[in-house]
């Protein structure tokens, strides 16, 4: 399966910073991005310090046709950065989301931490393959939707998981079938939670190249305020 993969990421319109970090290797079709916690200090490092682990990971994998555990891999990354984040921040530590995919044949593995995001466009449909680990998400699971009528503001921001924060990580793990024609997005939440999932559909789906679609996607976030740091990697397979 061919991929034509673009991705890029921008520190919006509020923060003075950009904590966000994107991996793409287009030889182990490993794509990945990360958003350091604004709340913690060296938010930035630590999601930078997952990109070159990355690279590192990948330049001990021997086939491009290798498949290894997402997983393991992440748990792997998760304790260096958590040692290496008390040493810098005795405290706090500091941390990360994570959300991991590789591309085998036709096959897509998703590993995941955090609220970042991977999302398939296919036939006109927008779907979200993986789900926030927020405070957020935890009441919808618990009290369905009608507890987003009275959920505190700072909810849908609270992670329950992140790299760098917990020395047992659990790691969410999923893949699906791929298909020519399939579109992948992954992104970081300064896209998600500040434009509306109908016009992240909308703009993914068009007949634009991905380069094109990533940088109307970060435009679209950034006329929204631009809160938060945008990233947003886009595959298009056939």
């Amino acid at each position: 399966m061919q991929i034509n993969a673009f991705g890029l990421t921008d520190t919006g319109r509020v923060r003075d910073e950009n904590q966000d970090a994107y991996f793409i290797d287009a030889a182990h079709n490993v794509f990945a991005v990360a958003d350091g916690l604004g709340g913690l200090p060296g938010g930035a490092d630590a999601s930078r310090r997952i990109v070159e682990l990355l690279h590192q990971s990948m330049g001990r994998i021997n086939s491009e046709e290798e498949r290894f555990d997402l997983a393991e891999l992440i748990i792997g990354i998760n304790k260096i950065i958590s040692k290496e984040s008390q040493v810098a921040h005795p405290i706090t530590g500091s941390g990360s989301t994570l959300t991991l995919c590789q591309i085998l044949e036709d096959q897509l593995f998703i590993g995941h931490v955090g609220d970042s995001a991977t999302y398939l466009s296919r036939d006109g449909k927008f779907e979200k393959l993986t789900i926030d680990h927020t405070m957020a998400q935890e009441l919808v699971d618990k009290h369905g939707e009608s507890a987003l009528e009275f959920m505190p503001k700072e909810y849908p921001h609270t992670l329950t998981r992140c790299i760098g924060q917990e020395g047992e990580l659990r790691v969410d793990q999923t893949h699906i079938k791929l298909q020519s024609g399939d579109r992948i997005m992954l992104c970081t939440d300064g896209l998600n939670k500040v434009v509306p999932e109908s016009e992240i559909a909308d703009i993914v789906g068009a007949q634009l190249e991905p380069e094109q679609i990533c940088t109307q996607l970060k435009d679209k976030a950034n006329a929204n305020q631009g809160p938060d740091n945008i990233t947003v990697i886009t595959l298009f397979l056939s």
